[in-house]
């Protein structure tokens, strides 16, 4: 039988998992994250594994993890979870069981923990340096004389594409130019990716590497803390550097510091009370509605002009009134961390109880919702998801979290002898 190549997939060595069976059918950087979620501690946790060996590959061969494994994705990545991702594999159940299991603990010691670790951490600061940090410019990430970094794209390179690779196809929050604005978010990230290294260094006894990216990471915070964070508001945005200014657009961005633990006590005060502005009774919306563009009459323009003005300012599909899990996700678990077991709690009750019913009427679950009205979304830039790996994969998380609250585990790690944010001791 002749064998048929699919030209229209880059072709990756491991098993893999994808987010759903028909747009979305091959692997997506950052829905694996959270798709992970619905892996940790059950029998396919293996998979989480041969999914980081997969990016690893990409890595290796093509210089990044690209926003999903086809050829016309690879010039851009995704917003990057990878060293949350090993470190995923590093704590879960693949080695866990391996290292209590004497008979395969024999038969596999090339595969020790701490070597696989080490090898997978090599891999992740090739992309921080090479694709995020990014001093020779190759994939627009990096501005000369600026610490932050920005979303891009190495084969185009302009704000359409740049705005992809930051997962918000298409919000707002950009203004059309999402290659101007060093992203909340996206920094986040990458802090967490610098704390990630200083504590895999001290896993692995390496105090001199722990106390060089300690002082990184602090360079970063200092930086967030300079230019994204608002005092007066009480809230973290976008900064325009091209302008100089920042942006006052208001989004779940804004929380993930909290789950990065980037933010102080007094800041994490100050911003639960932004919660406001996006809960509804089924959910939190990924914008704030006061965000959005006014109403503006454009009949008096010629039309070429008023076609681009009205697409410009119509609300788009990663804007209100939508609600998407990945960030509701990480606000979620950004509260607990910071001790609002109350508010983080009402949340997760609200997400189940909302996705539940949908499934109960559809019979599936979808990759957004309109947060206002608890329904499907409508289309936007394509049609209504249904599936759908990360709804899927919360959903799941959500219920072992309160399953544990409920059961009267320990939330946290030794939470008295510490200040916020508090290491949980449930698998997050």
């Amino acid at each position: 039988m002749k064998k048929v190549i699919n030209h229209q997939v880059v072709h990756i060595p491991h098993a893999f998992f994808t987010p759903n069976h028909s747009k979305f059918s091959y692997i997506f950087y950052w829905d694996s994250f959270f798709m992970f979620r619905g892996l940790i501690r059950t029998k396919r946790e293996w998979l989480m594994k041969e999914m980081v060996e997969n990016f690893m590959y990409l890595l290796e061969t093509y210089g990044a993890v690209p926003n999903f494994n086809a050829p016309g994705a690879m010039g851009r990545s995704q917003p990057p979870f990878f060293s949350s991702m090993i470190l995923d594999t590093y704590n879960g159940y693949y080695y866990a069981y391996k290292k209590k299991n004497k008979f395969l603990k024999a038969i596999t010691a090339l595969d020790d923990p701490k070597r696989w670790l080490k090898r997978a951490i090599i891999y992740a600061k090739l992309e921080y340096e090479k694709v995020w940090i990014d001093k020779d410019r190759i994939h627009y990430h990096s501005v000369p004389g600026w610490t932050l970094s920005r979303y891009g794209d190495r084969d185009i390179g302009y704000a359409h594409s740049s705005e992809i690779e930051s997962g918000w196809d298409f919000t707002s929050r950009y203004y059309n130019r999402a290659d101007d604005f060093f992203p909340i978010d996206l920094n986040v990230y990458l802090y967490k990716y610098e704390r990630d290294f200083a504590k895999i260094a001290s896993i692995l006894g390496d105090k001199e590497e722990f106390e060089l990216w300690k002082n990184v990471t602090q360079k970063r915070k200092d930086a967030i803390n300079e230019y994204l964070w608002n005092e007066n508001e009480g809230f973290f945005f976008d900064y325009d550097y091209t302008h100089k200014l920042q942006s006052t657009f208001l989004s779940l961005a804004g929380f993930t510091p909290l789950w990065a633990g980037l933010a102080d006590q007094k800041q994490a005060e100050k911003m639960v009370k932004k919660l406001e502005l996006f809960e509804t009774d089924y959910a939190l919306t990924i914008t704030a509605k006061e965000s959005l563009a006014p109403k503006v009459r454009l009949q008096g323009l010629p039309s070429a002009y008023r076609i681009g003005l009205e697409d410009m300012l119509r609300a788009k599909q990663w804007d209100y009134p939508n609600a998407w899990p990945p960030l509701e996700y990480l606000t979620v678990v950004g509260l607990l961390k910071y001790g609002f077991l109350d508010v983080a709690r009402r949340l997760m009750e609200k997400y189940i109880r909302t996705h539940a019913k949908l499934f109960r009427e559809y019979k599936t679950f979808f990759e957004k919702i309109n947060g206002v009205t608890g329904e499907p979304s409508g289309r936007y830039d394509y049609e209504l998801q249904l599936g759908f790996g990360w709804t899927n994969a919360i959903f799941y998380r959500y219920t072992q979290i309160l399953d544990s609250i409920d059961k009267g585990e320990a939330l946290y790690v030794e939470p008295k002898l510490q200040m916020p944010p508090y290491k949980l001791a449930i698998p997050h």
